[in-house]
Order: C-alpha cells, then structure tokens, then sequence
C-alpha cells in the first residue's frame, strides 16, 4: 500500500457504498402502527429521541413504537422494517475491494447496530474487512470534529494525508475542519476518474 498517494480512503456508507431511502423506512413502520399513525408521526417520535446513532439501544425505539403508536409486531420484524429501506451497492463493494490491493480502506459510518449488521450481511460479509468507525461504538457522529479526531486517533493516521468520501456536504465540511482531505461523494465513475487524477492505484 506504499504506492498511494494517501495514508487512507476513508468512506461513508449511507449515500456511498449503500442506498437508502428513510422515507421508504419510516412508511413501513407506519404501516403497522394504529391507524392515527402516519409517516410524519412515526418520524416525530424517532425524533423524540436521542442518540439513537451514538448508542442508544434501537430496542428502546422498538418499545417506544409498540407502547405509543401500537406498533404490532415483535422485535424480529421490526429489525427487517428497520433495515427495509438500505440496499448495498455490489459496484461500490467491488470498488472498494480494488482500491484495498494498494491502498487502506476506512469506514466512517453514522449507524447502528442493526443497520450495521444487514449492510455485514448484504455485502456478504465484504465490508466487514475494513477497519469500521461506527458512530454507535465510537460514541460520538458526523459532523462533530471530535468525531473525525476519534477516527484519525484510533485509525492510527495523519488527517492530512488521509481523504474522506461522504455524500453529504456537512459531513465533508466537518472532515475538513479537522485536518481532513474531503470531497463530495458525486457517484463511482467520478470516485474513479477522482482517484485516478489523483495517482491512486484502482486495482
């Protein structure tokens, strides 16, 4: 890995690797609530809550849903509705998998551990072979600049030799203010043609 021009391609999941659609999530979990509870409502009482993606057991969620909105399933079907809208991209994954040959692989991911577990499986278990920064185990989220310290300190590398992919340009913004190089994440053909530009080793 001597050969990149990085100590690190560190990678969101959400919007990069995997495709998600929190509007698809949160219809669903609608759907089996009373019939006064809608989408809007369902999104208002996750709301209600905090630190879901620093620690929070989602269970509380789960428990929170069955006791106000009459969510009326076990604990077993709401992990599938609460990992219906997430789909991994296998392009994403093979890219990844070249870019590992000559050059280090990070994940930074604001998540759970339930999500965490359905993308561990989709990818077939591919992603689990990087080195993961999850925000529900690291305890702090993007786009903290302590969040992105956390990572640098325990990744063991050198923000500003290391770049940072994420599609959401706060989270970039957060990466930069702690030393990062940071870019947009626009699709996989821009990712490549970025990197190439760049000297990086595709695979």
């Amino acid at each position: 890995m001597s050969s990149s021009p990085f100590e690190a391609l560190v990678f969101d999941l959400g919007g990069v690797v995997v495709r998600h659609d929190n509007a698809v999530l949160f219809e669903r979990l609608a759907s089996r609530c009373a019939p006064a509870w809608g989408r809007d409502e369902v999104v208002a009482l996750f709301s209600r809550g905090s630190g879901w993606g620093i620690g929070t057991p989602i269970r509380d969620f789960h428990d929170q849903l069955r006791t106000e909105a009459g969510y009326d399933a076990p604990w077993s079907v709401f992990v599938d509705d609460w990992c219906c809208h997430l789909a991994v991209d296998p392009s994403m994954v093979t890219v990844l998998g070249r870019l590992s040959r000559h050059n280090r692989i990070v994940i930074f991911s604001n998540t759970n551990q339930e999500h965490w577990d359905f993308i561990l499986a989709a990818s077939n278990g591919e992603l689990g072979g990087y080195d993961a920064f999850l925000s529900h185990l690291i305890g702090h989220e993007k786009p903290s600049l302590r969040s992105f310290e956390v990572v640098a300190a325990r990744a063991g590398i050198n923000p500003g030799r290391s770049i940072f992919f994420d599609d959401m340009p706060a989270n970039v913004d957060g990466a930069r203010q702690a030393g990062f190089q940071a870019e947009v994440f626009r699709d996989e053909a821009w990712l490549l043609a970025y990197l190439a530009e760049k000297g990086v080793v595709l695979g």
